[in-house]
């Protein structure tokens, strides 16, 4: 690569116009389709065209090959991500984690899928470099496949989701927003990164829950936690549907599942279900222990020092912080009213989980999609707010966002699903370009880095504003009848 001689701008902003009438497409497609009729009746009989379906995720499956041959990836992630595949799958276990070696700030769930796609990729006789020594683009897509593969089953899980709610036709087109979201196809293809892996396995540990499946509910949680650290920054939400689901006797109600478990059994289930989140962790843990580095100094280290070790107010995050020129300050510098960035993203933390927490409250006897909309409001804010965050960290909520749209059918919902996954392409473009012109010395355009933030605290301020009206107020602005009307207390189907 040739040393550039300009951040690139332009760049940038064409692939944000593609990116933004990519979205327009599908949506003015779907508009098309979303009419009254569209709405399911109850004992509906509709054929599913699985034809329709496998080719809609074929195609996306095809588009993310080429995507992953054309962008090799974040530069510093796909080298993480191969080198740890490859030492894992060469070398085994016990020496993966090497207090003197530079050792991964991954924890170990999701190395075991690494080194199994190494262990894949040197079976059909490629490694990680080729004979230029550039990375093999055989490896990089098979590392990358399994983030691939979480987006087209993200993609299928709206569909089916959707298909309890609308006909054929609007849910093959609310599956296709997915399936063809530029912002995911980057993130899993170009990128290389794992978040919707994390953002598929929350949506599913929710169904679960809302289908009386605590158990279930509880393992597929600790798989997300076992894939990313930041599944925890919903882990009081979660908590506190558990609480309800065991104190509350009409929880179940508005989801139309029957639960005939008494309190004592939904307690014992909700201990068990903690109790197989927690043992996930602590046996994936333990082949990587060592009598230098035992299981439980693992887990500690890899959930409670990957999640501070960067200690900036703002880590490409196109945030609170990043608007006021504060991006990459450090959590120890001092703000205008006297705290430091690390004390006022704490308590810009705590208000976000409350809030959450409050939304949740009083939301969850008006709608099944309560949990979706409370869990996405709640890494929407922490991304905002928060301090450490990352520009992919407000990623999982959007497909949360989709969910919460399905179910409550507020088009709000749907608009605010475009805007965060625009402003959300832009920053991690940005911040892509950040980290490959770096070494020049070229750090990006402040313009982006401002207009963009600009963008995210309106559309987040209207989030607010939309989530106060849905939950609290109990008031949905329908994509079917445009009034804003009021929401029963009751089975959404019954509106």
């Amino acid at each position: 690569m040739s040393k550039p001689s300009v951040f690139p701008t332009q760049h940038i902003l064409t692939v944000l116009l593609l990116t933004t009438i990519a979205y327009a497409v599908i949506f003015l497609f779907y508009s098309s389709f979303k009419k009254k009729n569209a709405l399911r009746i109850p004992d509906m009989k509709e054929r599913t065209s699985r034809f329709l379906v496998f080719w809609v995720l074929f195609a996306a499956l095809a588009i993310r090959i080429m995507v992953s041959c054309l962008v090799v990836g974040h530069k510093t992630d796909i080298n993480c991500f191969a080198i740890w595949g490859n030492n894992l799958a060469t070398g085994g276990f016990k020496s993966f984690y090497n207090p003197n070696s530079g050792m991964p700030d991954y924890p170990p769930g999701y190395m075991y899928i690494l080194g199994l796609m190494s262990k894949i990729s040197s079976s059909i006789g490629h490694g990680v470099f080729d004979a230029n020594k550039n990375f093999d683009l055989v490896y990089v897509t098979i590392i990358k496949l399994p983030s691939i593969i979480a987006d087209l089953a993200a993609s299928y899980v709206i569909f089916r989701l959707a298909r309890k709610k609308f006909t054929f036709m609007p849910s093959l087109l609310l599956m296709s927003l997915v399936a063809y979201s530029p912002l995911m196809i980057y993130i899993s293809s170009g990128w290389g990164q794992i978040d919707q892996i994390l953002a598929v396995l929350i949506l599913v540990s929710i169904l679960a829950l809302n289908s009386n499946k605590p158990i279930l509910a509880g393992i597929l949680y600790g798989f997300a936690i076992l894939m990313k650290p930041q599944a925890l920054m919903v882990g009081p939400l979660m908590a506190l549907a558990y609480v309800f689901y065991v104190f509350d006797p009409d929880f179940f109600k508005i989801h139309n599942v029957e639960c005939r478990d008494k309190l004592a059994v939904r307690l014992v289930k909700t201990i068990a279900a903690v109790a197989c989140a927690c043992l996930m962790i602590i046996l994936a843990a333990i082949p990587f222990s060592t009598e230098a580095f035992p299981w439980y100094k693992l887990i500690v280290q890899k959930y409670l020092g990957t999640a501070t070790s960067y200690k900036y107010a703002s880590v490409n995050a196109y945030n609170i912080y990043a608007l006021c020129g504060h991006n990459w300050t450090k959590i120890s510098e001092k703000t205008f009213i006297g705290l430091t960035f690390g004390q006022v993203g704490t308590i810009g933390m705590v208000i976000s989980v409350l809030a959450g927490g409050a939304l949740f409250f009083f939301g969850r006897k008006k709608n099944s999609g309560a949990l979706f909309l409370a869990v996405a409001f709640t890494f929407i804010s922490l991304f905002m707010l928060g301090h450490y965050m990352h520009e992919r960290y407000l990623f999982p909520a959007l497909l949360l966002l989709l969910a919460a749209y399905i179910c409550y059918g507020d088009r709000r919902l749907l608009y605010l699903f475009f805007g965060f996954s625009v402003t959300t392409m832009l920053n991690c473009l940005a911040a892509f370009y950040y980290s490959k012109y770096h070494e020049y010395q070229l750090y990006w355009d402040k313009r982006i880095v401002f207009g963009c933030s600009l963008a995210n605290v309106i559309i987040f301020i209207l989030f607010v504003y939309v989530c106060i009206r849905i939950m609290i107020a109990g008031k949905i602005a329908s994509d079917v009848f445009r009034e804003e009307k009021k929401l029963p207390v009751g089975p959404a189907d019954k509106k």
